[in-house]
């Protein structure tokens, strides 16, 4: 399941912020204050905490400054005069905000960020982070960027694979070389086969000898199908939302080797 703790790694890359600091103003502070750092930092929203206790009393953000603004200088009110917006207490401007602890289900928490466009997060009474819909879109689109590399890399072992098949004779009976104990699940095409599929038909010892002389070197080859094979299992089961340098470089590594072969 997708975590609150990996999404607020993630959201470090595209903040101005080190990991571990939260961009916060106080009760006591005045909204210019508020908006300059707002302005410093692109977010349309800051937490606000209590100057002394240190507990997080809200969110201040532009819409709650417009709201603010609007009931405090009504027209109507008798005895009133206009008043700067920008020297206003950060305390007259703040608006609830839903707090959930870092390792928090981020899709049991869907409907939260559905109905806000932020959230706040917490870990051992602290504020940690503040989420909004964009870091979920930037999630979103780390994730396929994922998917679409993993996808392109099951395509070009379809190809290979037909390549060296390339009579239906031949690929129905590695089918069967690597498939015999299955009775009742077993592939009929590449179609039906899943990523590790592939990797039990090219590895099978009767089937090894058509793709050695494309392969070349047998371990190497299955030690690279499994770390395929984990990593993209991690990955569409959502054990793994974001992939480190080292996993990226694997990724990138194994299309150019598929690429150079094909």
């Amino acid at each position: 399941m997708f975590k609150l703790r990996t999404l607020t790694r993630l959201a470090r890359r595209g903040k101005k912020l080190p990991a571990g600091k939260v961009a916060t103003v106080t009760t006591a502070d005045t909204v210019r204050t508020a908006v300059g750092l707002m302005i410093k930092h692109d977010f349309s929203q800051l937490p606000v905490i209590n100057g002394r206790s240190g507990e997080v009393e809200g969110v201040i953000s532009a819409d709650s400054i417009v709201r603010a603004l609007y009931h405090l200088s009504d027209p109507d009110l008798r005895g009133g005069a206009a008043i700067n917006v920008m020297e206003l207490s950060v305390s007259q401007c703040i608006e609830e905000a839903p707090v959930h602890p870092g390792d928090s289900d981020m899709l049991a928490m869907g409907k939260t960020l559905a109905d806000v466009p932020y959230v706040l997060v917490g870990k051992d009474g602290a504020l940690v982070d503040i989420l909004t819909h964009s870091d979920i879109v930037y999630l979103f689109r780390e994730l396929a960027a994922h998917f679409l590399a993993i996808g392109t890399i099951e395509q070009r072992l379809r190809e290979l694979i037909a390549r060296v098949l390339d009579t239906p004779e031949s690929l129905s009976a590695a089918i069967d070389n690597a498939f015999s104990y299955r009775k009742e699940d077993r592939p009929r095409s590449l179609a039906d086969m899943s990523l590790d599929d592939y990797r039990l038909l090219i590895m099978n010892k009767h089937n090894w000898p058509k793709f050695e002389p494309v392969l070349s070197d047998r371990q190497a080859t299955q030690n690279r199908l499994l770390k395929l094979r984990d990593l993209r299992n991690d990955l569409f089961h959502f054990r793994l939302h974001i992939l480190n340098a080292e996993q990226r470089d694997f990724i990138q590594n194994t299309v150019r080797w598929l690429d150079n072969l094909l």
